[in-house]
């Protein structure tokens, strides 16, 4: 599988501010194997000149961690880039991988971009770019005499109700994966949401509020993105070990609300283990193909109380379904209640949008409620 590539942000005004804190922060991400930073020289709050001039130094402690720097920019800055030679010649003596195209620029300034600045990556806008503008680039890239690497980042939205829906997400996304351009997306930190409205920078309008293990793992299960970045700068150590760990173990793990008391054999066939979907996915449940491998051999399921099985409802098959005793199953449309079949609880409100990530031979893992969203 492929393993999910990391990256933090670091504003440069920050640096600017306060540059230990800075490099400690890098220092403890790269252990962690955060392995991109993103900056930005086009804040409307920050001085370009100021911030762009301290691109070289910042650039260097990047370095030192072994890690990647990008550096976002629109058509503007890119403008005074080119008609100052000193900014030029800084920013080419910087370790800068890549340079994020934000806005407005053509196909000719790559030339530009791989020529006289000396960088060799690129990152277009993942959110914006329609197909058509994607194949004018990878066209003017393929005739460079110097290969330039090419990703492509989404934006992140710090104003609430602005960031995009699932759907346009995953379609422009696919625009990207079809031409083999590598996809990023941003996931927001609670730790220190950056100003000046402090509600977090995600791509995705619904992850806003989310903890954010729980946004980088739903991230991967969209299968559209190789690498998350988080967009707010210094992200708590708990926050970078949950993203680490999303990325590490990426099966989809759902909260479990029990319908109290469960026997030890049903406990043990819901937190046994992994479940696997089986690969003959129906539109009325979800069939865990490994279920009744969980329960020691002979193990019986006793009948419960019949119940209506509502959506997100997990049950398990009893000993009055034969061979089908011990297999669970999500409930993903209303059934009538069955003799034969225990239902043992439900999926917690907050993990179900996750469900529909369940796709045919999809893992996935079952654990109890413990009353928090992380």
């Amino acid at each position: 599988m492929h393993k999910t590539g990391l990256g933090v942000s670091v504003y440069l005004k920050d640096y600017l501010e306060d540059a230990f804190s800075c490099e400690q922060y890098l220092d403890g991400a790269a252990k962690l194997g955060f392995s991109e930073v993103f900056t930005s020289i086009h804040l409307p709050e920050d001085d370009f000149l100021e911030v762009s001039g301290a691109v070289k130094e910042f650039s260097q402690i990047i370095s030192k961690n072994g890690m990647n720097l990008a550096v976002d920019c629109s058509f503007h800055e890119f403008e005074k880039i080119k008609n100052d030679p000193a900014l030029e010649n800084n920013l080419r003596d910087s370790h800068i991988a890549y340079l994020r195209l934000d806005f407005g620029f053509l196909p000719g300034d790559l030339h530009y971009i791989a020529r006289n600045l000396n960088i060799h990556g690129l990152m277009l806008n993942a959110s914006i770019m329609r197909r058509e503008e994607i194949g004018e680039i990878m066209s003017t890239v393929a005739g460079l005499p110097d290969k330039l690497v090419v990703k492509a980042c989404h934006n992140f939205y710090p104003r609430p109700e602005t960031g995009l829906g699932l759907d346009h997400f995953i379609n422009q996304s696919v625009c990207f994966k079809e031409t083999g351009v590598a996809v990023i997306a941003c996931v927001a930190s609670h730790h220190k949401p950056r100003g000046p409205l402090y509600r977090g920078l995600p791509t995705l309008e619904s992850q806003r509020d989310r903890p954010i293990g729980w946004a980088a793992r739903e991230l991967i299960a969209t299968g559209v993105v190789d690498e998350i970045l988080i967009g707010d700068p210094f992200a708590s150590t708990r926050e970078l070990e949950d993203v680490q760990q999303a990325v590490a173990d990426p099966i989809l793990e759902l909260s479990v609300i029990e319908a109290a008391p469960l026997s030890e054999v049903e406990r043990k066939i819901m937190y046994g283990g992994s479940h696997a979907a089986r690969p003959d996915l129906s539109d009325w449940v979800i069939r865990s193909n490994t279920s009744r491998e969980m329960a020691s051999k002979g193990e019986k399921v006793a009948a419960r109380e019949p119940a209506q099985r509502l959506p997100y409802a997990i049950t398990i098959d009893n000993e009055k379904y034969g061979r089908y005793s011990g297999e669970l199953q999500i409930v993903r449309q209303a059934l009538p209640a069955d003799e034969r079949v225990n239902v043992v609880g439900k999926i917690a409100p907050q993990d179900r949008d996750l469900v529909r990530y369940i796709a045919a031979g999809a893992e996935f893992r079952l654990r109890k409620y413990d009353g928090t969203e992380d």
